[in-house]
Protein backbone atom coordinates (compact mmCIF):
# COMPACT_ATOMS: atom_id res chain seq x y z
CA UNK A 1 0.00 0.00 0.00
CA UNK A 2 1.09 3.71 -0.84
CA UNK A 3 1.56 5.90 1.62
CA UNK A 4 0.81 9.71 0.15
CA UNK A 5 2.69 12.07 2.14
CA UNK A 6 2.57 16.40 1.76
CA UNK A 7 4.96 18.52 3.05
CA UNK A 8 4.08 21.94 3.69
CA UNK A 9 6.15 25.10 4.48
CA UNK A 10 4.97 28.62 3.44
CA UNK A 11 8.33 30.37 4.78
CA UNK A 12 10.53 28.45 2.78
CA UNK A 13 11.53 27.85 -1.53
CA UNK A 14 10.19 24.43 -3.03
CA UNK A 15 13.97 23.83 -3.85
CA UNK A 16 15.38 24.14 0.38
CA UNK A 17 18.01 22.02 0.85
CA UNK A 18 17.03 20.49 4.05
CA UNK A 19 12.77 20.06 2.94
CA UNK A 20 13.23 18.93 -0.73
CA UNK A 21 16.87 18.31 -1.62
CA UNK A 22 16.73 16.10 1.40
CA UNK A 23 13.59 15.33 3.38
CA UNK A 24 11.44 15.01 -0.07
CA UNK A 25 13.60 13.45 -2.24
CA UNK A 26 14.66 10.75 0.57
CA UNK A 27 11.60 9.87 1.24
CA UNK A 28 10.30 9.60 -2.03
CA UNK A 29 13.10 6.83 -3.44
CA UNK A 30 11.37 4.51 -1.11
CA UNK A 31 8.18 2.86 -2.65
CA UNK A 32 5.98 3.12 0.26
CA UNK A 33 5.88 6.94 -0.23
CA UNK A 34 3.74 9.27 -2.66
CA UNK A 35 5.45 12.65 -1.95
CA UNK A 36 3.63 15.88 -2.21
CA UNK A 37 5.84 19.24 -1.36
CA UNK A 38 3.24 22.39 -1.41
CA UNK A 39 5.95 25.64 -1.06
CA UNK A 40 6.23 28.94 -2.82
CA UNK A 41 7.25 29.07 -6.42
CA UNK A 42 5.74 27.24 -9.13
CA UNK A 43 4.51 23.75 -9.71
CA UNK A 44 6.78 21.01 -11.20
CA UNK A 45 7.57 17.25 -10.93
CA UNK A 46 11.34 16.68 -9.75
CA UNK A 47 13.26 13.34 -8.34
CA UNK A 48 10.17 11.80 -7.47
CA UNK A 49 8.45 14.56 -5.52
CA UNK A 50 5.47 16.53 -6.81
CA UNK A 51 5.84 20.01 -6.52
CA UNK A 52 2.60 22.31 -6.19
CA UNK A 53 3.72 25.94 -6.05
CA UNK A 54 1.74 28.34 -4.22
CA UNK A 55 3.58 31.59 -6.11
CA UNK A 56 5.44 33.78 -4.93
CA UNK A 57 5.17 34.37 -0.70
CA UNK A 58 4.83 38.17 0.42
CA UNK A 59 7.61 40.31 0.99
CA UNK A 60 5.98 41.38 4.25
CA UNK A 61 6.78 38.79 7.27
CA UNK A 62 3.07 39.86 8.73
CA UNK A 63 1.61 39.28 5.20
CA UNK A 64 3.06 35.87 5.06
CA UNK A 65 2.46 34.64 8.53
CA UNK A 66 -1.62 36.02 8.38
CA UNK A 67 -2.96 35.69 4.90
CA UNK A 68 -0.45 33.46 3.10
CA UNK A 69 0.04 30.56 5.33
CA UNK A 70 -3.77 29.85 5.24
CA UNK A 71 -3.57 30.27 1.24
CA UNK A 72 -0.96 27.56 1.63
CA UNK A 73 -3.21 25.31 3.88
CA UNK A 74 -6.49 25.28 1.08
CA UNK A 75 -3.69 24.16 -1.49
CA UNK A 76 -2.70 21.24 0.77
CA UNK A 77 -5.87 20.25 2.34
CA UNK A 78 -6.91 19.63 -1.43
CA UNK A 79 -3.97 17.06 -1.65
CA UNK A 80 -6.07 14.67 0.46
CA UNK A 81 -2.36 13.26 1.93
CA UNK A 82 -2.40 10.24 4.26
CA UNK A 83 0.84 12.17 6.82
CA UNK A 84 1.01 16.02 6.58
CA UNK A 85 4.48 17.32 7.66
CA UNK A 86 4.64 20.76 7.98
CA UNK A 87 7.97 22.86 8.53
CA UNK A 88 6.94 26.50 10.10
CA UNK A 89 5.69 27.49 13.29
CA UNK A 90 3.27 30.52 10.82
CA UNK A 91 1.55 26.91 10.06
CA UNK A 92 0.49 25.36 13.66
CA UNK A 93 -2.54 26.78 13.10
CA UNK A 94 -2.84 24.45 9.80
CA UNK A 95 -1.44 21.31 11.15
CA UNK A 96 -4.20 21.57 14.14
CA UNK A 97 -6.57 21.61 11.74
CA UNK A 98 -5.37 19.00 9.63
CA UNK A 99 -5.04 17.13 12.75
CA UNK A 100 -8.79 17.43 13.74
CA UNK A 101 -9.52 16.38 10.06
CA UNK A 102 -8.12 12.86 10.57
CA UNK A 103 -4.62 13.25 9.18
CA UNK A 104 -1.32 11.96 10.74
CA UNK A 105 0.27 15.50 11.18
CA UNK A 106 3.98 15.79 12.12
CA UNK A 107 5.76 19.28 12.75
CA UNK A 108 9.18 19.94 11.65
CA UNK A 109 10.69 22.37 13.84
CA UNK A 110 13.92 23.70 12.14
CA UNK A 111 14.77 25.56 15.58
CA UNK A 112 14.38 26.25 18.90
CA UNK A 113 11.65 29.63 17.80
CA UNK A 114 10.84 30.10 21.45
CA UNK A 115 14.64 31.20 22.17
CA UNK A 116 15.49 32.76 18.40
CA UNK A 117 12.20 35.26 19.07
CA UNK A 118 14.11 36.29 22.25
CA UNK A 119 16.56 37.76 20.24
CA UNK A 120 14.42 38.90 16.94
CA UNK A 121 15.82 42.61 16.05
CA UNK A 122 12.55 43.44 14.42
CA UNK A 123 10.44 42.96 17.26
CA UNK A 124 10.20 45.72 20.23
CA UNK A 125 12.52 44.67 22.92
CA UNK A 126 10.33 44.79 25.54
CA UNK A 127 7.95 42.38 24.05
CA UNK A 128 10.04 39.94 23.29
CA UNK A 129 9.65 37.69 26.31
CA UNK A 130 5.87 38.22 26.07
CA UNK A 131 5.47 37.11 22.61
CA UNK A 132 7.99 34.57 23.48
CA UNK A 133 5.99 32.90 26.05
CA UNK A 134 2.62 33.41 24.45
CA UNK A 135 3.92 31.38 21.33
CA UNK A 136 5.25 28.56 24.01
CA UNK A 137 1.62 28.03 25.31
CA UNK A 138 0.31 27.92 21.95
CA UNK A 139 3.39 25.69 20.44
CA UNK A 140 2.88 23.68 23.16
CA UNK A 141 -1.02 22.87 22.94
CA UNK A 142 -0.94 22.28 19.04
CA UNK A 143 1.93 19.59 19.88
CA UNK A 144 0.46 17.84 21.64
CA UNK A 145 -2.97 17.34 19.93
CA UNK A 146 -0.32 16.33 16.90
CA UNK A 147 1.12 12.73 16.36
CA UNK A 148 4.97 13.95 16.47
CA UNK A 149 7.40 16.93 16.58
CA UNK A 150 10.99 16.52 14.52
CA UNK A 151 13.65 18.95 16.10
CA UNK A 152 17.49 18.53 14.77
CA UNK A 153 18.89 18.20 18.56
CA UNK A 154 19.17 18.38 21.93
CA UNK A 155 19.34 21.58 23.88
CA UNK A 156 22.04 21.39 26.71
CA UNK A 157 21.78 17.54 26.68
CA UNK A 158 17.71 18.13 27.05
CA UNK A 159 14.63 17.35 24.49
CA UNK A 160 13.10 21.09 24.43
CA UNK A 161 9.76 19.47 23.43
CA UNK A 162 9.49 16.69 26.18
CA UNK A 163 6.24 16.67 28.00
CA UNK A 164 4.85 18.89 25.50
CA UNK A 165 4.23 16.06 22.28
CA UNK A 166 3.41 12.75 22.04
CA UNK A 167 6.63 11.44 20.03
CA UNK A 168 10.02 13.37 19.54
CA UNK A 169 12.60 12.76 16.18
CA UNK A 170 15.88 13.77 16.36
CA UNK A 171 17.08 15.13 12.68
CA UNK A 172 20.28 16.65 12.46
CA UNK A 173 20.80 18.29 8.84
CA UNK A 174 24.31 16.47 8.04
CA UNK A 175 25.23 16.61 4.54
CA UNK A 176 24.77 13.75 1.99
CA UNK A 177 27.75 11.52 1.95
CA UNK A 178 27.51 11.69 -1.82
CA UNK A 179 27.42 15.75 -2.43
CA UNK A 180 30.52 16.45 -1.11
CA UNK A 181 33.18 13.41 0.41
CA UNK A 182 34.37 12.76 -3.10
CA UNK A 183 34.55 17.37 -4.30
CA UNK A 184 37.88 17.64 -6.50
CA UNK A 185 40.32 20.18 -4.61
CA UNK A 186 40.99 23.30 -7.18
CA UNK A 187 44.21 25.92 -6.78
CA UNK A 188 42.99 27.98 -3.01
CA UNK A 189 41.52 31.33 -4.27
CA UNK A 190 40.04 32.36 -0.94
CA UNK A 191 41.87 31.43 2.42
CA UNK A 192 38.59 31.17 3.98
CA UNK A 193 34.67 30.80 3.09
CA UNK A 194 31.76 31.70 5.04
CA UNK A 195 28.25 30.44 4.22
CA UNK A 196 24.93 30.97 4.72
CA UNK A 197 22.88 34.02 6.56
CA UNK A 198 25.34 36.89 7.31
CA UNK A 199 24.33 38.48 10.13
CA UNK A 200 25.78 40.31 13.22
CA UNK A 201 24.74 37.11 15.57
CA UNK A 202 26.55 34.81 13.02
CA UNK A 203 30.22 36.88 14.06
CA UNK A 204 30.35 38.50 10.51
CA UNK A 205 32.10 41.48 11.72
CA UNK A 206 34.72 40.40 14.22
CA UNK A 207 35.67 37.72 11.33
CA UNK A 208 36.00 40.42 9.33
CA UNK A 209 38.15 42.39 11.76
CA UNK A 210 40.52 39.21 12.00
CA UNK A 211 40.75 38.82 8.04
CA UNK A 212 41.49 42.14 7.48
CA UNK A 213 44.03 41.96 10.22
CA UNK A 214 45.90 39.07 8.97
CA UNK A 215 45.38 39.79 5.75
CA UNK A 216 43.31 36.93 4.98
CA UNK A 217 40.97 36.81 1.75
CA UNK A 218 37.08 35.45 2.85
CA UNK A 219 34.59 34.59 0.09
CA UNK A 220 31.02 35.29 1.66
CA UNK A 221 28.04 33.70 0.06
CA UNK A 222 24.37 34.56 1.22
CA UNK A 223 22.35 36.99 2.11
CA UNK A 224 23.52 39.99 4.59
CA UNK A 225 20.65 40.90 7.29
CA UNK A 226 19.64 42.94 8.61
CA UNK A 227 18.76 46.06 6.15
CA UNK A 228 21.72 48.36 6.24
CA UNK A 229 24.20 45.74 7.60
CA UNK A 230 26.16 45.36 4.31
CA UNK A 231 26.16 48.95 3.82
CA UNK A 232 27.37 49.27 7.48
CA UNK A 233 30.50 46.98 7.03
CA UNK A 234 31.19 48.25 3.87
CA UNK A 235 31.35 51.94 5.08
CA UNK A 236 34.22 50.52 8.22
CA UNK A 237 36.20 49.57 5.29
CA UNK A 238 35.53 45.29 6.72
CA UNK A 239 34.49 43.85 3.01
CA UNK A 240 38.04 45.63 1.73
CA UNK A 241 39.42 41.76 2.07
CA UNK A 242 35.92 40.25 0.86
CA UNK A 243 34.46 38.66 -1.94
CA UNK A 244 31.12 38.96 -1.76
CA UNK A 245 29.20 35.99 -4.27
CA UNK A 246 25.76 36.23 -3.54
CA UNK A 247 23.08 33.88 -2.69
CA UNK A 248 24.36 30.31 -4.53
CA UNK A 249 22.91 27.08 -5.40
CA UNK A 250 24.10 23.77 -4.12
CA UNK A 251 27.25 23.65 -7.29
CA UNK A 252 28.09 27.06 -6.94
CA UNK A 253 28.29 25.77 -2.73
CA UNK A 254 30.53 23.47 -3.67
CA UNK A 255 32.93 25.10 -6.04
CA UNK A 256 33.93 27.54 -2.93
CA UNK A 257 34.51 24.49 -0.97
CA UNK A 258 36.37 23.07 -3.59
CA UNK A 259 38.70 26.32 -3.60
CA UNK A 260 39.33 27.69 0.05
CA UNK A 261 41.68 26.70 2.38
CA UNK A 262 39.25 27.18 5.53
CA UNK A 263 35.75 26.93 6.73
CA UNK A 264 34.33 29.20 9.62
CA UNK A 265 31.36 29.45 11.52
CA UNK A 266 32.05 32.05 14.02
CA UNK A 267 28.18 32.77 15.63
CA UNK A 268 28.33 34.60 18.56
CA UNK A 269 26.94 33.41 22.35
CA UNK A 270 22.84 34.97 22.06
CA UNK A 271 19.93 32.77 21.30
CA UNK A 272 19.84 28.93 20.84
CA UNK A 273 23.29 28.84 19.37
CA UNK A 274 25.26 27.85 22.92
CA UNK A 275 22.84 25.40 23.97
CA UNK A 276 22.36 23.09 20.90
CA UNK A 277 23.95 19.90 20.61
CA UNK A 278 24.57 20.33 17.51
CA UNK A 279 26.84 22.20 14.80
CA UNK A 280 25.78 24.34 12.02
CA UNK A 281 24.77 22.94 9.24
CA UNK A 282 27.36 24.31 6.80
CA UNK A 283 30.43 23.25 9.63
CA UNK A 284 29.59 19.53 8.21
CA UNK A 285 29.24 20.48 4.96
CA UNK A 286 32.98 22.08 5.32
CA UNK A 287 33.84 18.77 7.11
CA UNK A 288 32.69 16.37 4.39
CA UNK A 289 34.85 18.61 1.92
CA UNK A 290 37.61 17.93 3.78
CA UNK A 291 38.19 21.92 5.01
CA UNK A 292 39.47 22.59 8.39
CA UNK A 293 36.70 24.94 10.17
CA UNK A 294 37.00 27.84 12.65
CA UNK A 295 34.36 26.94 15.21
CA UNK A 296 32.68 29.13 18.33
CA UNK A 297 33.70 27.43 21.46
CA UNK A 298 30.41 26.21 22.34
CA UNK A 299 29.78 22.94 24.83
CA UNK A 300 28.75 21.12 21.55
CA UNK A 301 32.06 21.54 19.24
CA UNK A 302 34.42 20.98 22.34
CA UNK A 303 32.75 17.79 23.00
CA UNK A 304 33.23 16.75 19.25
CA UNK A 305 36.47 17.55 18.68
CA UNK A 306 37.59 15.78 21.21
CA UNK A 307 36.58 12.92 18.78
CA UNK A 308 37.86 14.47 15.98
CA UNK A 309 39.85 17.16 15.46
CA UNK A 310 38.15 18.70 12.76
CA UNK A 311 39.44 22.45 13.72
CA UNK A 312 39.58 24.62 16.13
CA UNK A 313 37.04 26.26 18.80
CA UNK A 314 38.01 29.47 19.73
CA UNK A 315 35.91 33.07 21.43
CA UNK A 316 34.91 34.47 18.86
CA UNK A 317 34.15 37.37 19.91
CA UNK A 318 38.25 38.03 20.37
CA UNK A 319 39.61 39.17 17.90
CA UNK A 320 43.10 38.15 18.64
CA UNK A 321 41.98 34.72 18.63
CA UNK A 322 40.53 34.52 15.29
CA UNK A 323 43.37 36.16 13.95
CA UNK A 324 45.59 33.86 15.46
CA UNK A 325 43.83 30.87 14.58
CA UNK A 326 43.02 31.81 10.83
CA UNK A 327 46.98 32.73 10.57
CA UNK A 328 48.17 29.55 12.04
CA UNK A 329 45.69 27.85 9.55
CA UNK A 330 46.14 29.89 6.41
CA UNK A 331 50.46 29.18 6.68
CA UNK A 332 49.93 25.39 8.03
CA UNK A 333 49.24 23.14 5.00
CA UNK A 334 50.01 19.74 7.13
CA UNK A 335 48.33 20.99 9.87
CA UNK A 336 44.92 21.69 7.58
CA UNK A 337 45.28 18.20 5.83
CA UNK A 338 45.53 16.52 8.99
CA UNK A 339 42.07 18.34 10.34
CA UNK A 340 40.65 17.80 6.94
CA UNK A 341 40.75 14.67 7.17
CA UNK A 342 39.00 14.26 10.19
CA UNK A 343 36.40 16.08 9.98
CA UNK A 344 35.76 13.66 6.67
CA UNK A 345 36.14 10.41 8.86
CA UNK A 346 33.33 12.54 10.99
CA UNK A 347 31.10 12.87 8.02
CA UNK A 348 31.39 9.25 7.16
CA UNK A 349 31.25 7.69 10.14
CA UNK A 350 28.61 9.44 12.24
CA UNK A 351 27.83 12.56 10.82
CA UNK A 352 25.61 11.65 7.46
CA UNK A 353 22.46 12.10 5.75
CA UNK A 354 21.89 8.48 5.04
CA UNK A 355 21.57 7.74 8.66
CA UNK A 356 19.13 10.46 9.27
CA UNK A 357 16.57 9.83 6.50
CA UNK A 358 15.93 6.75 7.75
CA UNK A 359 14.70 7.57 10.82
CA UNK A 360 12.01 9.83 8.97
CA UNK A 361 10.84 6.79 7.17
CA UNK A 362 10.51 5.04 9.93
CA UNK A 363 8.71 7.13 11.69
CA UNK A 364 6.12 7.17 8.53
CA UNK A 365 5.51 3.43 8.78
CA UNK A 366 4.47 3.65 12.69
CA UNK A 367 2.52 6.22 11.81
CA UNK A 368 0.15 4.51 9.22
CA UNK A 369 0.70 1.06 11.12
Amino acid sequence: MTVKVCHITSAHKSNDNRIFQKECVSIAKDKHFDVYLVAPGESREERSVKVIGVGEKPAGRLKRMLFFSKHVYNVAVKVDADIYHFHDPELLSAGLKLKKLGKKVVFDSHENTVEQIRIKEYLPKMLRNLIANVFYTWETHVCKMIDAVIFPCLVNGKNPFEGRCKETIFINNYPYLSEFLNVEKKEPEYDICVIGSLTPERGITQLLEACKAVGAKIALAGEFSPAGYEAELREKGLLDCAVYLGNCNRQQVVDIYSKTKIGASTILPVGQYPSIDNLPTKVYECMATGLPVIISDFNYPKSVMKDFEFGICVDCEDIDQLSSAIKLLMNNSELRTQMGEEGKRAITDVFNWEMEAEKIIQLYLRLKS
